[in-house]
């Protein structure tokens, strides 16, 4: 007679059994949120309060506190929450308290949000279900509660509190039965990697941070004391003392503003002048401070700060920041004295191996555009840069010597010109963007006629690019009144079906051409179509090496755009930069023909 497993035939029977949505309903207020704070510092804080949780089988709804839920009948199933994070740094605090057993666990736990974001729907809940399911909750009831921290609240449910309750589990759970089947393995395994090194966190230097955090305080102080009003930053006071020194107030003060510049420049020496920079700095080490405020409320017992990065956050399927602490929009150099990445650190007896995707949006739209000749330059020639092998392909530079030997020599600006063209054009930049671009990315001062004769020069120089634009602008355009649906390179080898989506394509009576992206309409062309699909292929080349990575046994423990970072041993740490360089540059199949290069490098402080 066959011996019967009893957990196994549990487990059969718990996998049979439909999903079941879980929602948790917590206090928040103006001062107290999870998009400020992040999911782990707002379910850590004192005020945390999850006064209600409703779950949803497909068939019978319930609500309630949370201690009265019968969490075991949950245990071993299917779970999935919308932004389900969040509510697993809830479960995690309501079992750290003890309210809710800590045993308790799903199989899996899936989120409908990140699902509905990889198919280019709105991620908040209302949005996505007005997307899909042609309705969506109604918060009426929940935005009379908001700020209300009452232990007694929900204790029990009258039938109004009962159906506010459980109607985001029942749209979660509908939603879930509407999206989830559309949505990858391959990209659920990426936001599990996500969100688990997220989690796992970034070893900080916690003493500079508090040394840091203190002086730039002292500075704001100081700073604040040589202005002759209060408070310091009132545009309206500046105005007024303008004219007290007989001066024409700027029409903007705001740092990045050429006419604030221009106007400082006019007034250099004064004390107006004095005063409106002293407020750009003010508003910068405030700016600072709330950074490494930030950083310090994630602070987790194990000594490392958690953070957030969301998986999917852009059009094209790139990450980007979230709740509250951006780590991918860190200052690359030193503001006010002060580097935010090299608060970064490794770990005792590790280094940080960074590991970068050189130039990667510029070498795909080449791939993209078909432009062979360029790419045969970059594979022949793996020790230039971009913009070497742009000058020398496109600009008619041909001296034997590297570009940037060339200009240091002549004093020449070719370099950094061929910069603001790679990192500038490609994407049907006009004139006067140009300019800012130029300025901000390369350093260069360029006049609108100069800059118009670039942008000529650029196109004339690169038709494969322009033909690339015109051709993904007409195709999106035949599909008027319909969705355009444009497959990413990655799924021509059925490795992901991934698409960028432009719903329901329109050309207004100029010709303009738009579409719905993520819920909201946007204006297109070609140049923006061709950006977001040089992304998204950029984005699955860095997801396809963060995979191999994480087999080979390298977890990152952080991603920035086209990087890659690591915790390695450093007693081997040369050797596993190498092994990280070549799993970077092992282009997938559905890459042939693009050449891959990744710039590595080890660092006991993370920095540029």
């Amino acid at each position: 007679m066959q011996e019967v497993n009893p957990v196994a035939n549990n487990a059969l029977v718990l996998a049979a059994l439909p999903p079941i949505s879980v929602d948790f309903e917590t206090h928040y207020a103006s001062d107290y949120s999870v998009k400020e704070l992040g999911n782990r510092a707002y379910c850590h804080d004192p005020r945390f309060n999850a006064w209600a949780v409703s779950t949803y089988d497909g068939v019978t709804p319930w609500a309630g506190r949370p201690k009265d839920c019968d969490w075991q009948n949950l245990h071993g199933r299917e779970w999935v929450s919308h932004h389900r994070e969040f509510d697993k740094a809830v479960l995690e605090r309501l079992q750290r308290d003890g309210v809710i057993p800590k045993h308790i666990a799903p199989a899996v736990w899936h989120c409908s949000a990140a699902a509905c974001a990889f198919l280019q729907l709105p991620r908040d809940l209302e949005g996505a279900c007005s997307a899909v399911l042609g309705e969506a909750p109604d918060k009426s009831f929940r935005k009379a509660l908001k700020g209300r921290h009452d232990n007694d609240l929900f204790s029990s449910l009258d039938a109004e509190e009962t159906a506010y309750v459980t109607q985001d589990a029942v749209l979660c759970w509908r939603l879930w039965q509407a999206v989830g089947s559309r949505w990858p393995e391959r990209e659920r395994l990426l936001f599990e990697l996500t969100a688990s090194m997220g989690s796992h966190g970034l070893c900080v230097d916690w003493q500079s941070l508090d040394a840091e955090r203190q002086r730039l305080s002292d500075l704001c102080g100081s700073l604040q004391r040589d202005i002759p009003w209060t408070p310091s930053l009132s545009l309206k006071e500046f105005k007024r003392h303008c004219g007290f020194a007989q001066v024409t107030p700027p029409a903007s003060t705001a740092a990045d503003d050429a006419s604030f510049r221009a106007w400082c420049r006019k007034h250099d020496g004064t004390a107006i002048a004095r005063y409106a920079r002293n407020m750009n700095r003010i508003r910068t080490v405030n700016r600072l401070v709330k950074v490494l405020e930030a950083m310090q409320q994630r602070r987790k017992p194990d000594n490392r700060m958690a953070y957030e990065l969301k998986y999917y956050g852009a059009t094209p399927g790139r990450w980007s920041g979230s709740g509250g602490l951006n780590v991918q929009n860190m200052n690359r150099s030193e503001i006010e004295g002060l580097d935010l990445r090299k608060l970064i650190i490794a770990p005792e007896n590790k280094l940080l191996a960074v590991a970068d995707f050189s130039q990667i949006e510029a070498r795909v739209l080449l791939w993209l555009a078909g432009d062979g000749a360029t790419l045969e330059i970059l594979a022949a020639h793996p020790e230039m840069d971009m913009y070497e092998v742009h000058a020398r392909a496109t600009m008619g530079y041909k001296a034997p010597e590297p570009l940037k030997d060339y200009c240091e020599t002549t004093k020449s600006n070719l370099r950094q010109l061929a910069k603001a063209r790679v990192l500038g054009l490609g994407f049907r930049c006009g004139a006067e963007r140009f300019i800012e671009v130029a300025r901000i990315m390369a350093g260069l001062e360029i006049d609108i006629h100069d800059a118009r004769k670039i942008v000529r020069e650029y196109r004339d120089s690169n038709p494969k690019i322009v033909k690339l634009w015109e051709t993904l602008e007409n195709t999106c355009a035949a599909h008027e009144g319909k969705d355009y649906y444009l497959p990413f390179p990655c799924a021509s080898l059925g490795d992901s079906p991934r698409h960028l989506i432009y719903r329901d394509v329109a050309l207004d009576d100029r010709g303009g051409l738009t579409a719905v992206v993520c819920g909201e309409r946007v204006d297109l062309h070609g140049g923006i179509l061709a950006e977001n699909w040089t992304q998204g292929t950029a984005r699955d080349l860095l997801a396809d090496a963060w995979i191999r990575c994480v087999e080979s046994g390298y977890a990152p423990v952080l991603s920035v755009h086209d990087e890659l970072v690591f915790e390695v041993d450093a007693t081997d740490a040369q050797g596993h930069l190498t092994q990280i360089k070549r799993l970077m540059e092992s282009a997938p199949a559905w890459a042939k023909g693009l050449p891959v290069k990744a710039d590595v490098k080890l660092m006991t402080r993370y920095g540029k």
